[in-house]
């Protein structure tokens, strides 16, 4: 743990440096910008045992983030960014392991509207993000393009990792998924957006690994009174020998109290991915959502949050998801959220591998509830330069989990998580 206190020893003096920066002077035509990161995550019994028997895990990251814009308002300019990062992880059981990744994360051509009326064309490597990372969070590598005003389209072609991401392996080049992406809104107000999407990606090392999301999206960001999000979508395509048809619904409101003191607010969601069934007919109609999703968005504070609960973080399908939580904002640069989860399988059925952070042994299947969650969100923009982040997080398990296969083996013991993320921008 030596190293980890010097890190963030390190880090509070840079904090103090940050704070003493100059103005920043006259931008040029190339700009160079430079953070300075420090994550630490902690998922604390990870396959929900008991007593001595508990796994944890503990990663830590500083990170070297380096942004270079070139020609920006210029016909044609240039974006790249390129990220060090030491990733540190100790597991139970394990000995503890250093990585070093030097990642390729962007790098991408734009040419403006002066060359190509009403639209914006990137070619290259670029960020592809949705505004709740429900579809995805991943950088592709392509082209992509958007245009129109009140109806806004977007439309992205690629693949991911095509190009090398971490220029110390050469075993991350190559990926074979390709994707196409339409993604059209129509501007409803200044903050209200209407819109339908369609995310196709295929699998070039199997035949049959194709899979089509398409949906109705209705959103507004958490920043007036009232806010809102509605996602209503359905996948196709066939994985694993088995055809696919599934459905899912996401919906929430978000209430802020501006008036009053602190801002309170109170946010309340449900979310349901369809499961199997047992027609036997060879079609999976349990909801996949892409694989490339993120599922992390903000309720209105300095934080992001995990859609569905940081400890379990659980991927939409075959679940129903319940969502409630209550945030203070005390000033304009911190906030402090609290979030309720309550989980319930659509049909009773053993967890799918990796579709959970969890990796719980003993299943019994004796009731479809899952458990229940708490997370505490809280962000602290100390100035522009320097942010805070942290969250702690609990997940209880239900009945149907135990800690050993003996009829009479102890129920399973709660998992926990914490997270702190620190940043200073230069």
């Amino acid at each position: 743990m030596k190293t980890r206190g010097a890190s963030l020893c390190c880090l509070l003096c840079v904090f103090s440096l940050a704070g003493r920066a100059e103005p920043p002077t006259p931008e040029g035509p190339i700009t160079f910008h430079l953070r300075a990161i420090y994550e630490a995550k902690e998922l604390k019994n990870s396959k929900l045992r008991y007593g001595e028997d508990r796994s944890n895990k503990i990663q830590t990251e500083p990170t070297l983030r380096l942004n270079v814009r070139g020609f920006k308002g210029e016909p044609i300019s240039f974006f790249s960014e390129l990220e060090f990062i030491q990733k540190r992880k100790r597991q139970t059981g394990s000995a503890p392991t250093t990585t070093d990744t030097l990642n390729f994360n962007q790098l991408w051509l734009r040419f403006d509207e002066s060359l190509l009326p009403d639209t914006d064309l990137r070619l290259g490597r670029w960020l592809l993000r949705d505004e709740r990372e429900w579809l995805i969070d991943e950088n592709v590598d392509g082209v992509y393009a958007r245009f129109g005003d009140r109806l806004k389209t977007e439309v992205g072609a690629g693949r991911i990792n095509y190009w090398q991401r971490n220029l110390l392996d050469s075993d991350t080049r190559g990926d074979k998924t390709n994707l196409l992406m339409l993604f059209s809104r129509y501007k409803m107000d200044d903050y209200w957006r209407i819109g339908g999407y369609a995310f196709w990606q295929y699998n070039r090392a199997t035949e049959s690994g194709r899979q089509l999301n398409v949906g109705l999206r209705s959103y507004s960001p958490p920043r007036q009174a009232f806010s809102h999000w509605l996602d209503i979508g359905a996948v196709r395509g066939q994985k694993d020998e088995q055809k696919l048809r599934g459905y899912a619904l996401d919906s929430g409101v978000t209430w802020t109290y501006q008036p009053l003191p602190l801002r309170p607010r109170l946010t309340l969601g449900y979310a349901w991915g369809s499961g199997d069934d047992d027609s036997g007919d060879g079609v999976s109609r349990r909801y996949r959502q892409t694989g490339q999703q993120g599922n992390e968005t903000w309720l209105g504070g300095e934080t992001k949050y995990k859609l569905y609960g940081d400890t379990l973080d659980p991927e939409l399908s075959n679940m129903h998801i319940f969502t409630a939580g209550i945030g203070i904002s005390p000033t304009s640069q911190t906030s402090l959220d609290f979030i309720y989860h309550y989980y319930r399988q659509h049909r009773l059925a053993a967890l799918v591998k990796n579709s959970t952070e969890l990796d719980p042994k003993y299943d019994r299947l004796t009731t479809k509830t899952l458990g229940s969650a708490l997370d505490i969100v809280a962000g602290w923009r100390i100035n522009p330069h320097v942010k805070l982040e942290a969250s702690a997080a609990w997940f209880a398990p239900s009945s149907r989990f135990y800690s050993g296969s003996g009829r009479r083996s102890a129920r399973a013991s709660s998992a926990s998580s914490w997270w702190l993320k620190a940043e200073v921008r230069f």
